[in-house]
């Protein structure tokens, strides 16, 4: 347990010092963080998620396969531990959404070699997938799931030292003199799609294999007959969540189970209710703690162009969440938990930052103050109530469509005040336009 320790918080330090000492490629620097930080809030949440354990044995080699779940049902990580008279391999996977893996996601593998003299080889490599511009034979364009980075380091220990590789300087792999692939474009999105996939597919036959070997909200009863948790809503710490709710004393919750989708993690759908609610709930004890404002009507996270997303403070005290459609978003509320816990108060963040955005712009006179409906990107949240949000202008028409008519960065604080929630306009400015 205790090597096990060593190897994740190096890998987390590993993953920071490389990204502070890239230059010249600040996307992929950016996706590297964001791993990082994944990465630090799941180990940090294993202990109270659901786990699945599989151990096999064949032809001398022991196999051990695991996978995490949180309250939200959504895969956190999954490692495979292959041992035999050869050594052991250990393979993590983490990622920003196994669901969408091409946006980003990261592997370590670590291998442990006994030598003659009795001693231990140890190799580890650590892979970075996400967005990055490829050149081909045949084509250059921008790709997902791509290899951005690579990391590897190699020790040879004694016998009976501890085989921590702390002290065992990583050597950065230059991806950029790979040779060029001549793969065909079939044979490369197959190949990416090989490596990718291979968590969820371990983590779907892992739920089939049996039940879980831990599932610290089996016997918590709470108020989980009043909500289903929303998909990648879940905090940083794994405590807190936005829920699907209706406004009645009870709920048949088979009646709203989408067609098609698995018995072992139904998903629930609920648009044509008219007493939709989101809630903020409280994953620990299963109690709500109160209603966002937000009516989004089922716990997939996307439905076509209609998405529910839930950005957190790093210390999940701050939350936004977004309901968002194609040209525009339907609401945006942002709350706080205090103390207890409970539900400080929420205020309707997408109304203030309309507000400000149609004074901006009316101010420097940019003819968009007619323009009603607006977009709402949240790019961070941070622990002290600092909200940063992109909001911007899509033309819906043609010929035109799809194309930015303007755009604004926002920053606002959330304050607690004796009548509840308020917010502060601390900066707002104009932003690039993207196309």
């Amino acid at each position: 347990m205790k090597r096990s320790i060593l190897i994740r918080f190096w890998v987390v330090i590993g993953i920071l010092a490389l990204a502070g000492s890239a230059s010249g490629a600040n996307s992929v620097d950016d996706q590297v963080k964001s791993l990082a930080q994944q990465y630090k809030q799941v180990e940090d949440q294993l202990s109270r998620s659901v786990h699945y354990v599989r151990k096999t044995e064949s032809d001398g080699m022991t196999t051990i396969e695991q996978a995490w779940f949180n309250a939200a049902d959504d895969l956190i990580k999954v490692a495979v531990e292959r041992t035999d008279s050869s050594g052991r391999e250990l393979t993590e996977y983490f990622a920003l959404d196994f669901d969408n893996d091409y946006h980003g996601m990261f592997m370590l593998t670590r291998k442990e070699m006994p030598l003659p003299d009795g001693g231990t080889q140890v190799d580890e490599s650590r892979k970075y997938f996400g967005e990055a511009f490829v050149q081909h034979k045949d084509w250059d364009d921008a790709s997902n799931g791509e290899l951005i980075r690579e990391l590897r380091k190699s020790a040879r220990f004694k016998p009976g030292e501890s085989l921590d590789t702390v002290h065992t300087p990583n050597a950065v792999v230059n991806l950029s003199k790979r040779p060029p692939d001549e793969s065909s474009m079939d044979e490369l999105v197959k190949a990416k799609s090989e490596i990718l996939s291979r968590p969820q597919k371990i983590a779907s036959e892992l739920r089939k294999a049996g039940p879980p070997d831990f599932d610290p909200f089996a016997k918590v009863k709470g108020d989980s007959e009043k909500f289903r948790v929303i998909q990648r809503s879940v905090s940083p710490d794994g405590r807190y969540a936005i829920a699907l709710g209706l406004a009645r004393d009870e709920i048949d919750w088979d009646d709203f189970v989408e067609k098609g989708s698995p018995a072992s993690s139904p998903t629930y759908y609920a648009e044509d209710e008219e007493d939709v609610r989101n809630y903020v709930v409280d994953l620990a004890s299963q109690k709500i703690l109160g209603e966002t404002g937000c009516n989004f009507f089922g716990t997939r996270r996307r439905y076509n162009h209609r998405e529910c997303t839930v950005t957190w403070s790093p210390d999940s005290t701050v939350f936004v969440q977004l309901w968002s459609d194609k040209w525009n978003y339907e609401a945006c509320r942002a709350g706080k938990i205090a103390p207890g816990p409970k539900l400080a108060g929420v205020i309707d963040l997408g109304k203030e930052a309309d507000k400000q955005a149609f004074a901006f712009l009316k101010k420097k006179r940019s003819g968009s103050e007619d323009i009603e409906q607006l977009s709402l990107n949240i790019v961070r949240v941070s622990n002290d109530g600092v909200i940063e949000a992109y909001v911007y202008r899509v033309d819906p028409t043609v010929p035109h469509r799809g194309e930015t008519l303007f755009a604004v960065n926002e920053r606002l604080r959330l304050h607690n005040a004796a009548k509840g929630p308020r917010l502060e306009t601390l900066n707002i400015s104009r932003a690039p336009v993207e196309q």
